[in-house]
């Protein structure tokens, strides 16, 4: 509140130059409307927002009041034959005389006029004559433009697109006549237009491009592209890559080294005498290369990947002993108790078929779950 109170008193204050007359004791500027303005130094002449003037007597009409005045701040007061917010509408548009030709002119009221055109004139302001084009329509064909020089040429004449000619634009003209394809390109007239099949290194509507080919860059792997004159690329692949880009390794150091080594065989030149040896040392020195290579190939199965099926196959086991351990205590628990109450069994009968003096007797045994039950004696026992 206390901010809030401060605020306001500070805006108070900002706005007592503008309410408050002059101050006791200055004499404003002569003349100086008592109102509508105020002074804080002798000889002066303030304006009050609103109010205008070296003597603050004449009022600010509304923003963008064109044809009116104010008698108070802030109002467009319209002058006459002008009307709207901004007395910017003429209600007599008929005095600048619009329609031509001999037409008459005729205001609507709001500011509006409509032209009563005279015969063989036509348009807005009756400036168009009712020539060729209007009277028996336009004779143009494939979007020709019918032209009569505003309704005053004797004929109608037809502006052309392009890809047409003739008097009404009816012949379809060939657009490959004047060969616009470049650089051999094959030109084919398509409709109102044509179409350039460029040859191999050429591009554009007209194959006027020639297609750079090493701009993208096709060479991977280090190599260096270089292009042909006669269209086309060439890769400069490093030692350790091969194809037209460059892009697949090449074969192995081994088969590399056998390439080299049986080159240099090939080239050197043994004597007479000791050239059948030497053939039995080249072939003992490429078999050696071979099987080296063969060995050098890469496993079937990588060493993670036996180490990761190993480990999978101790827990399977693992999983498969101890589900076949937890089924067999059970079984043998269910075994211990059972011949645990049949023994049990044995001497109940045996102690009751002592104290027997002939006479039937039954035996009710109560037995805990899982234990199967069994009559031992069609007189003695009973469920």
């Amino acid at each position: 509140m206390g901010l809030r109170a401060a605020g306001i008193l500070g805006c108070c204050c900002c706005l007592l130059p503008f309410v408050l007359p002059a101050a006791p004791g200055v004499n404003c500027k002569a003349g100086c409307h008592p109102e509508n303005g105020f002074c804080e130094f002798p000889s002066e002449c303030r304006c009050q927002p609103g109010w205008q003037g070296a003597l603050c007597n004449q009022c600010v009409p509304f923003p963008g009041c064109l044809h009116g005045s104010c008698a108070k701040p802030w109002q467009c007061i319209c002058e006459e034959g002008w009307v709207g917010s901004l007395c910017d509408i003429d209600i007599h548009p008929c005095s600048a005389k619009p329609c031509t030709n001999n037409s008459t002119c005729i205001e609507t009221g709001d500011g509006g006029y409509i032209c009563l055109c005279a015969q063989g004139f036509t348009g807005k302001n009756c400036h168009l004559k009712q020539g060729p084009c209007i009277i028996n329509g336009s004779p143009c064909q494939n979007g020709g433009t019918c032209i009569d020089d505003n309704g005053f040429a004797p004929h109608a004449s037809c502006l052309c697109p392009s890809g047409f000619a003739g008097n009404f634009c009816e012949i379809d003209r060939d657009d490959c006549e004047s060969s616009p394809c470049e650089n051999g390109g094959t030109c084919t007239d398509v409709g109102v237009g044509f179409s350039c099949s460029c040859p191999y290194g050429y591009t554009g509507k007209l194959c006027s491009s020639r297609v750079t080919f090493c701009a993208s860059g096709p060479c991977e792997n280090g190599g260096t592209c270089s292009e042909h004159p006669q269209g086309g690329f060439e890769c400069i692949c490093k030692p350790e890559f091969v194809g037209m880009t460059c892009k697949h390794p090449s074969k192995n150091t081994s088969l590399s080294g056998m390439n080299m080594e049986t080159k240099h065989m090939q080239n050197y030149k043994p004597p007479s005498k000791a050239h059948h040896r030497s053939v039995h040392q080249q072939q003992e020195i490429l078999k050696i290369t071979v099987k080296e290579t063969i060995q050098n190939a890469d496993p079937f199965l990588s060493r993670s990947q036996v180490i990761c099926f190993v480990v999978l196959g101790l827990l399977t086991c693992l999983v498969v002993l101890g589900t076949t351990g937890i089924v067999f205590f059970s079984k043998c628990e269910m075994w211990l108790a059972n011949a645990k109450y049949s023994h049990l069994l044995r001497k109940k009968k045996n102690f009751f078929l002592k104290s027997n003096n002939g006479e039937n007797l039954s035996v009710n045994i109560i037995f805990p779950e899982k234990i199967k039950l069994t009559n031992y004696t069609k007189n003695y026992t009973a469920i």
